[in-house]
């Protein structure tokens, strides 16, 4: 990047601070920090109204608020501070010029066009309409209208966005929430909302609300520290590191309460949207406005007070553009076959999937590169997505251009076309933003990136590739995928499977990514990538032991992140550095040498052999793999908010639906199911193996703990599909099974009539009978709803216990043939009321059961028999009449882990 640009680039992140520093003033102030001069803050920063009436506080603490972490900032003092005239402007003179915090703090009172700019992006990442924003600007932020009570707006707490979602035919209201997230840093445990906190009344008095805003603050500002000094020289490296930390302090902050009006009464605000993404979303429309204008010239002009005044909402010029990147053929990419694909499958298979994630990001930062952004222009970047808002500049069209050929050239010559990134992009005006037009904006993107999918590597284009695949003068076929060449290479393996492997070996060895420009460093620290990923290289390291070497390397780095692990369940997810949760957990053994390793599949599949009461093994050695995605996506985003989506909301909806399977499912793995191996994990999907019984469980968890997650709304839930398979068995093979157990679980319906229907995700009301539900799960090559899933496994424990008992009270050792024949008998009672002939299916489930264990107790009197037989046919039969074949996912459980193990 030459000078004229980076200097760009630094000027859009001080315009991209102002935006995301403009409301930390409601924090600061919910906190109750000491406040110097806030009377003369008031002044300079709060509307007034008649009366001398003063509103938005929150206004005045901002600069306060900087005050208190202008320590561990950048020195935006002593070079350059474009677009800004100063870092402050002294008391006396605050009202001239543009300081960069005057700027952040007069966006409810703006005097110049800087001010407006921030002004503006406040209001559009608010969806608000002229009338609407009015009202809230005379407005008090003080309290909370609930259920005729009010609450102190520090007592006020995040409303849940995923519970308000509908997506009933019919139905424009979305559904009232009744719970509140808990106001506590990031953490996986931190993640779900609070039943306690629930709006029927204030969840704590308003000394201790306060107390927790402070508790909260302080813990912000230690964090503010932590951001390595060496970071301060380079904005847009610590603008990264401080986007994870806003993130980590304030996901739970709600950004506005209801606010009470001059007049009496309530501005019914939904608190549901969190500070951190209104701070991100500002200073996203903030730079995007500053860099649209600056290239016409035209900053002055378009946002002079009256001009300003009369169009801040209705300008038809289309100053924005959002760019969408999507990994196509992410499927593929993983699950390649050809050459050695099951030797060190783990490694490759884990390294793959890493590099999706790694691809991904790297494409954005290539984006924002081309539009010399900071990183806090991107707004989304989750399963092989992101969402970039840029300014709509004359040459963006041949900026994207020559990104798209960058990419296609890379995936061209390093995977045959496998994947692909496409970048789909939609120009947008102010009044796109508003709610009620956004979701048309939204619509536009996807159907523009479902043209763009079409147009991969753009072979029917003007100037198509001359030759696609050239063929090179030596050629050796890789050992590992069979299709890459590997000639020169002493271990047979090309360079992209190399990397995969090495990101596989490293992922347990190390938790930072350092990113820089290939060429910038000729002695990078740590393990570096063998690969050049669209003109960046990649580097892995240790935080604690290559601490002083990232610190000493940081001018070269475009970025550094941390990818490690939660370290416990409610430990802040704040390291020092930007955080990226593109790490699944992996189970760790020790190699012969005492390093720790990724656990193979065969080593993963012998922990479903247990010793039983003589310490003799039982059970199969087999995997289960468990691939699952939210059910209705498109639909949960594209209508579930209706009319009251915002970009705000779009973003934190999208944000938490990632942090779901991205930090909780690893946090929980570690902790319950610790032999899991997470291939991929975030997004709204997951496709994890592990041990069978292990894996079984761990579906019932999931599935438990993402109803706790969208606060018992019936509308958002997942299905997934569980298949039981050998160790050995090809990559390929075992993705095409997953998949298809998946689509199974999608095409569930409630039982017809006549039988028990299924139950909603959280077991609160049936659904109507042959209604296709999807929210369900496959086992053992039977969908069943969740519900009745749970059931299964309960009913296999009560089967595993009447086992027990007629062994150690009888004697009777239960024999798998007699188990086996229940099977048979399960198939007989689904089908009973179509064929009539197995209607009988319950007099031989007696007569069975009566041969058994009158030749197995031969010594016993009659009524010991009929005792035994009793006990069979309120344990098992009744489960038989009750679930039918359902029941078989009982019993397959039950067999799998009698089985001797060989």
């Amino acid at each position: 990047m030459d000078k004229h640009n980076r200097n760009l680039l630094h000027a859009s992140c001080r315009m991209a601070l102002a935006g995301f520093i403009h409301d930390v003033g409601k924090f600061a102030e919910r906190a109750g920090i000491e406040a110097n001069n806030l009377d003369g803050n008031k002044s300079i920063y709060c509307p007034t109204w008649q009366g001398g009436r003063q509103t938005h506080i929150h206004a005045a603490y901002t600069g306060i608020a900087i005050d208190a972490i202008e320590a561990f900032m950048p020195d935006l003092k002593k070079d350059s501070i474009e677009p800004f005239s100063s870092w402050r402007d002294s008391r006396e003179q605050q009202r001239v010029g543009d300081s960069l915090i005057n700027t952040a703090a007069m966006h409810h009172k703006p005097e110049t066009p800087l001010q407006r700019i921030i002004a503006t992006a406040d209001r559009l990442a608010s969806g608000f309409e002229r009338s609407t924003f009015e009202a809230y600007n005379q407005a008090e932020e003080e309290h909370e209208g609930v259920r005729q009570e009010r609450i102190n707006h520090r007592q006020a707490r995040l409303w849940p966005l995923l519970e308000q979602i509908t997506l009933q035919k019919g139905e424009t209201k979305l559904r009232t929430p009744s719970q509140r997230y808990p106001l506590r840093p990031l953490a996986p445990t931190t993640l779900f909302p609070d039943a306690n906190g629930t709006a029927a009344s204030p969840p704590m008095d308003r000394a201790q609300a306060q107390a927790e805003y402070k508790q909260l603050w302080e813990q912000f500002v230690e964090g503010v520290e932590k951001i390595p000094p060496a970071h301060r020289d380079f904005l847009d490296l610590w603008l990264d590191d401080f986007d994870t930390l806003l993130l980590t302090f304030t996901h739970a902050i709600p950004s506005a309460t209801a606010a009470k009006k001059p007049g009496g009464g309530f501005i019914q605000i939904p608190s549901d949207v969190a500070l951190y993404d209104h701070l991100k979303a500002t200073a996203a429309f903030a730079v995007a406005l500053w860099r649209y204008h600056l290239a016409r010239g035209s900053v002055e002009s378009a946002f002079s007070e009256s001009g300003w005044k009369e169009q801040w909402d209705t300008s038809r010029e289309q100053e924005f553009l959002l760019i969408q990147g999507d990994f196509s053929g992410i499927q593929e990419f993983i699950f390649a076959e050809g050459g050695e694909t099951t030797k060190k499958a783990a490694k490759l298979l884990r390294g793959r999937s890493f590099q999706v994630s790694l691809l991904t990001e790297l494409a954005a930062v290539a984006v924002l590169a081309a539009f010399e952004l900071p990183p806090t222009s991107q707004i989304v970047n989750a399963a092989g997505k992101f969402l970039i808002v840029a300014p709509n500049l004359d040459d963006a069209g041949a900026r994207l251009d020559r990104v798209r050929d960058t990419f296609d050239r890379w995936f061209l010559e390093h995977t045959f076309g496998q994947g692909s990134i496409s970048l789909a992009t939609t120009p947008a005006t102010r009044a796109d933003f508003r709610k009620g037009a956004f979701d048309q904006l939204i619509r536009r993107l996807f159907q523009d990136l479902e043209v763009r999918k079409r147009q991969r590597f753009d072979l029917c284009g003007a100037q198509p590739p001359e030759s696609i695949f050239p063929l090179p003068a030596r050629f050796r076929a890789c050992t590992k995928c069979g299709q890459r060449n590997a000639a020169g290479r002493d271990d047979g393996t090309c360079r992209l499977c190399a990397d995969q492997i090495t990101i596989g070996e490293n992922l347990v060895k190390k938790d930072r990514l350092r990113i820089t420009r290939t060429g910038s460093d000729n002695r990078p620290p740590g393990v570096t990538l063998a690969i050049d990923y669209f003109g960046y290289q990649v580097s892995f390291l240790d935080g604690e032991k290559d601490k002083e070497e990232l610190d000493r390397c940081a001018g070269q780095a475009v970025r550094i992140w941390d990818f490690s692990l939660p370290d416990a369940g409610d430990a802040p997810l704040w390291h020092g550095y930007a955080r990226r949760s593109v790490n699944g957990y992996l189970w760790k053994v020790q190699d012969e040498k005492g390093e720790e390793k990724i656990a193979d599949f065969e080593e993963i599949a012998k922990q479903g052999v247990k010793p039983d009461a003589k310490g003799e093994p039982r059970g199969v050695a087999a995997l289960a793999i468990l691939k699952g995605d939210v059910d209705n996506l498109g639909q949960i985003f594209q209508s579930g908010l209706g009319k009251r989506n915002t970009f705000a909301r779009m973003a934190t909806l999208s944000r938490q639906m990632h942090a779901f399977f991205a930090i909780w499912l690893p946090w929980h793995c570690r902790e319950k199911a610790k032999n899991t191996y997470t291939v991929f994990a975030g997004g709204d999907d997951f496709f994890l193996i592990g041990p069978w019984l292990e894996q079984m469980h761990l579906a019932a968890a999931m599935h438990e703990a993402f109803a706790r997650y969208v606060a018992g709304n019936p509308d958002i839930h997942f299905s997934a599909g569980l298949v039981m398979t050998k160790p050995d068995l090809p990559i390929p093979t075992l993705a095409t099974r997953a998949e298809e157990a998946l689509a199974e679980a999608k095409q569930y319906r409630a039982p017809p009539t006549g039988k028990p229907p299924a139950a909603d995700p959280q077991g609160k009301k049936e659904c109507p009978a042959g209604v296709a539900t999807k929210n369900a799960v496959t086992c053992w090559q039977r969908s069943v709803g969740w519900a009745r899933f749970k059931e299964m496994l309960a009913a296999e424990k009560e089967l595993a216990q009447l086992v027990e008992a007629m062994q150690t009270e009888h004697e009777l050792e239960v024999s798998t043939g007699y188990l086996y024949d229940l099977l048979h008998l399960c198939e007989k009672a689904e089908i009973a009321t179509k064929k009539p002939e197995d209607a009988i299916w319950h007099a031989w489930f007696v007569y069975r059961t009566w041969r058994f264990v009158v030749d197995r107790l031969k010594k016993a009197d009659d009524a010991a028999r009929h005792e035994v037989s009793g006990q069979f046919a309120e344990k098992i039969g009744e489960r038989i009449r009750s679930y039918k074949e359902d029941y078989k996912i009982a019993l397959f459980t039950h067999l799998y882990q009698r089985r001797k193990s060989r």
